[in-house]
Protein backbone atom coordinates (compact mmCIF):
# COMPACT_ATOMS: atom_id res chain seq x y z
CA UNK A 1 0.00 0.00 0.00
CA UNK A 2 2.83 2.47 1.06
CA UNK A 3 4.74 2.01 -2.50
CA UNK A 4 1.23 2.50 -4.47
CA UNK A 5 0.40 5.66 -2.41
CA UNK A 6 4.46 6.99 -2.81
CA UNK A 7 3.71 6.11 -6.50
CA UNK A 8 0.58 8.29 -6.67
CA UNK A 9 2.18 11.14 -4.72
CA UNK A 10 5.18 10.93 -7.64
CA UNK A 11 2.73 11.29 -10.44
CA UNK A 12 0.89 14.12 -8.41
CA UNK A 13 4.14 15.84 -7.90
CA UNK A 14 5.18 15.80 -12.17
CA UNK A 15 1.65 16.63 -13.29
CA UNK A 16 2.10 19.79 -10.84
CA UNK A 17 5.24 20.24 -12.49
CA UNK A 18 3.97 20.16 -15.82
CA UNK A 19 1.41 22.48 -15.28
CA UNK A 20 3.24 25.11 -13.69
CA UNK A 21 6.17 24.41 -16.50
CA UNK A 22 2.69 24.99 -19.21
CA UNK A 23 1.65 28.18 -17.07
CA UNK A 24 5.05 29.54 -17.06
CA UNK A 25 5.63 29.30 -20.90
CA UNK A 26 2.92 30.42 -22.08
CA UNK A 27 2.23 33.06 -20.09
CA UNK A 28 1.54 36.56 -22.07
CA UNK A 29 -0.23 34.09 -24.46
CA UNK A 30 -3.70 35.73 -25.78
CA UNK A 31 -7.04 35.16 -24.43
CA UNK A 32 -9.97 35.84 -25.80
CA UNK A 33 -11.22 36.02 -29.30
CA UNK A 34 -8.12 34.91 -31.40
CA UNK A 35 -6.24 37.38 -33.67
CA UNK A 36 -7.66 36.73 -37.41
CA UNK A 37 -5.41 34.42 -39.74
CA UNK A 38 -4.52 35.10 -43.08
CA UNK A 39 -7.50 33.24 -45.12
CA UNK A 40 -4.86 32.14 -47.83
CA UNK A 41 -2.20 29.63 -46.58
CA UNK A 42 1.09 28.07 -48.58
CA UNK A 43 -1.33 25.29 -49.59
CA UNK A 44 -5.44 26.37 -49.87
CA UNK A 45 -7.79 28.15 -47.36
CA UNK A 46 -7.61 28.33 -43.63
CA UNK A 47 -10.88 27.25 -42.00
CA UNK A 48 -12.96 30.45 -40.20
CA UNK A 49 -12.33 30.76 -36.97
CA UNK A 50 -15.88 30.61 -35.33
CA UNK A 51 -17.67 29.06 -37.26
CA UNK A 52 -18.83 26.60 -35.03
CA UNK A 53 -16.22 24.28 -34.53
CA UNK A 54 -13.47 24.21 -32.75
CA UNK A 55 -9.90 24.67 -34.54
CA UNK A 56 -6.55 23.59 -33.56
CA UNK A 57 -3.91 26.61 -34.54
CA UNK A 58 0.15 25.30 -33.77
CA UNK A 59 2.73 27.23 -33.97
CA UNK A 60 5.68 25.55 -35.84
CA UNK A 61 8.91 26.24 -36.83
CA UNK A 62 11.11 24.44 -39.65
CA UNK A 63 14.46 24.67 -37.80
CA UNK A 64 12.61 23.45 -34.47
CA UNK A 65 13.30 19.61 -33.37
CA UNK A 66 10.77 19.35 -31.14
CA UNK A 67 8.04 21.10 -33.36
CA UNK A 68 9.09 18.37 -36.11
CA UNK A 69 8.72 16.07 -33.45
CA UNK A 70 5.42 17.36 -32.69
CA UNK A 71 3.69 17.25 -36.20
CA UNK A 72 3.11 13.47 -36.53
CA UNK A 73 0.33 14.17 -33.28
CA UNK A 74 -1.08 17.44 -34.96
CA UNK A 75 -1.32 15.99 -38.51
CA UNK A 76 -3.01 12.76 -36.27
CA UNK A 77 -5.56 15.70 -35.10
CA UNK A 78 -6.21 17.23 -38.66
CA UNK A 79 -7.38 14.08 -39.74
CA UNK A 80 -10.50 14.40 -37.00
CA UNK A 81 -10.55 17.88 -36.57
CA UNK A 82 -9.80 21.48 -38.22
CA UNK A 83 -6.19 22.43 -38.19
CA UNK A 84 -4.14 25.20 -39.01
CA UNK A 85 -0.33 25.18 -39.18
CA UNK A 86 1.66 27.98 -38.79
CA UNK A 87 5.07 27.85 -40.48
CA UNK A 88 6.58 31.14 -38.63
CA UNK A 89 10.10 32.15 -38.59
CA UNK A 90 11.27 29.84 -41.49
CA UNK A 91 11.78 29.96 -45.14
CA UNK A 92 8.90 29.37 -47.37
CA UNK A 93 10.98 26.54 -49.47
CA UNK A 94 11.82 24.86 -45.84
CA UNK A 95 8.41 24.63 -44.74
CA UNK A 96 7.10 23.58 -48.62
CA UNK A 97 10.01 20.51 -48.42
CA UNK A 98 8.91 19.30 -45.16
CA UNK A 99 5.03 19.72 -45.73
CA UNK A 100 5.69 17.67 -48.98
CA UNK A 101 8.15 15.28 -47.25
CA UNK A 102 5.39 14.58 -44.36
CA UNK A 103 2.17 14.67 -46.64
CA UNK A 104 0.70 17.58 -44.81
CA UNK A 105 -2.83 17.85 -46.04
CA UNK A 106 -3.61 21.09 -43.30
CA UNK A 107 -3.40 24.94 -43.97
CA UNK A 108 -0.25 26.28 -43.91
CA UNK A 109 0.02 29.51 -42.94
CA UNK A 110 3.51 31.39 -43.52
CA UNK A 111 4.42 33.93 -40.85
CA UNK A 112 8.30 34.23 -41.69
CA UNK A 113 8.96 37.24 -39.42
CA UNK A 114 6.49 35.76 -36.39
CA UNK A 115 4.47 38.77 -36.86
CA UNK A 116 0.96 36.26 -36.50
CA UNK A 117 3.40 34.46 -33.34
CA UNK A 118 3.82 38.18 -31.80
CA UNK A 119 0.17 38.46 -31.90
CA UNK A 120 -1.03 35.09 -30.48
CA UNK A 121 1.93 35.92 -27.91
CA UNK A 122 3.32 32.53 -28.88
CA UNK A 123 6.96 32.73 -27.06
CA UNK A 124 8.37 29.45 -27.46
CA UNK A 125 7.53 26.93 -30.32
CA UNK A 126 5.85 24.76 -30.64
CA UNK A 127 2.71 26.83 -29.27
CA UNK A 128 -0.76 25.28 -29.84
CA UNK A 129 -3.74 27.54 -29.53
CA UNK A 130 -7.40 25.58 -29.17
CA UNK A 131 -10.18 27.75 -30.11
CA UNK A 132 -13.67 27.23 -29.32
CA UNK A 133 -16.72 26.95 -31.85
CA UNK A 134 -16.81 30.83 -31.37
CA UNK A 135 -13.30 31.25 -31.77
CA UNK A 136 -12.25 32.08 -28.50
CA UNK A 137 -9.28 30.91 -27.24
CA UNK A 138 -9.57 27.98 -24.75
CA UNK A 139 -6.63 26.34 -24.02
CA UNK A 140 -2.87 26.85 -24.90
CA UNK A 141 0.15 24.51 -24.60
CA UNK A 142 3.39 24.70 -24.80
CA UNK A 143 5.94 22.43 -26.16
CA UNK A 144 5.72 18.75 -27.21
CA UNK A 145 1.93 17.29 -26.39
CA UNK A 146 0.13 13.97 -27.62
CA UNK A 147 -2.76 13.53 -30.06
CA UNK A 148 -4.79 12.04 -27.00
CA UNK A 149 -4.02 15.69 -25.38
CA UNK A 150 -4.57 17.73 -28.55
CA UNK A 151 -8.03 15.77 -28.72
CA UNK A 152 -9.11 15.90 -25.38
CA UNK A 153 -8.62 19.63 -25.56
CA UNK A 154 -10.75 19.95 -28.57
CA UNK A 155 -13.65 18.21 -27.14
CA UNK A 156 -13.15 19.90 -23.94
CA UNK A 157 -13.56 23.23 -26.25
CA UNK A 158 -16.19 21.86 -28.20
CA UNK A 159 -18.34 21.21 -25.42
CA UNK A 160 -17.20 24.76 -23.59
CA UNK A 161 -15.41 23.35 -20.82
Amino acid sequence: MRRSAAFALEMLAAAALILIGNAYLTRGASEGRAPPLPEASLNGHTPRLGAGRPVLIDFFASWCPICRADQGAVQAVARRAAVVVVATQSKAAAIRAFARRHDWRTPVVFDPEGRLARRYGARVLPMAFILGPRGTIRFVVAGYTTEAGLLARLWLARAGL
